[in-house]
């Protein structure tokens, strides 16, 4: 049995105190062009704004393994993405862990379980520095500036972001919810169907 912050970890249970623990997703990569002016310009009109905000994100890959993001947010919080499926149009991810600093032990073995490669790395008295340091000798490590500005509509959450990795900024549009049919819906509704789907780890090994 694994425990988070003392607690079973239940692998099929899909919602947490934090949020949700597996979710629908699609993602496209754009640049900043006319067509993409005129998505945006619909999200801002048809969409609820829940606010923006600045990140500072760092993405550990391990190579062959881009369907689990280890991601460490701001300094202060780290999580492990992992893909679930990827059949039809949408796909499913689950966020395996969410922590802070200091970390238990018992999520520090979760995060071992789910990522082996980082488990002697990742310790009760680890800080971001420290981890940051560490988990970049064992992967691919890659830093993004983000600007997020986040909407929500029929249950569906969407991310309009301004990534900037490597020197290179791209406008990044996510759309995620606990529905698939909902999110399917709103992605046509957008008109992105025909943009391919492509998920953050993806998009750092193809830089």
């Amino acid at each position: 049995m694994l425990y988070l912050d003392n607690r079973p970890l239940n692998p099929s249970r899909r919602n947490a105190a934090n949020g949700p623990d597996r979710f629908y997703q699609w993602r496209g990569f754009f640049d900043d062009n006319s067509e993409l002016d005129d998505i945006v310009q619909v999200i801002e009109k048809e969409f609820t704004e829940n606010g923006s905000s600045d990140h500072i994100d760092r993405y550990f890959l391990l190579p062959g393994r881009s369907n689990t993001i280890t991601t460490l947010c701001d300094d202060e919080t780290l999580e492990v993405h992992t893909m679930v499926s990827a059949e039809g149009p949408l796909e499913q991810w689950e966020r395996s862990v969410k922590t802070t600093f200091p970390m238990k032990r018992t999520t520090a073995s979760i995060i071992g379980t789910f990522v082996p490669k980082f488990r002697g790395s990742c310790s009760s008295v680890a800080d971001a520095a420290s981890l940051t340091d560490a988990l970049s000798k064992k992967s691919r490590y890659y830093e993004a500036n983000l600007n997020r500005r986040h909407y929500e509509r029929n249950g569906v959450s969407v991310e309009l972001e301004t990534v900037t990795v490597s020197g290179k900024t791209k406008i990044s549009i996510a759309l995620r919810g606990d529905n698939p049919s909902a999110v399917t819906g709103e992605v046509e509704f957008l008109g992105l169907n025909g943009s391919d789907n492509t998920h953050f780890g993806n998009y750092l090994n193809h830089l």
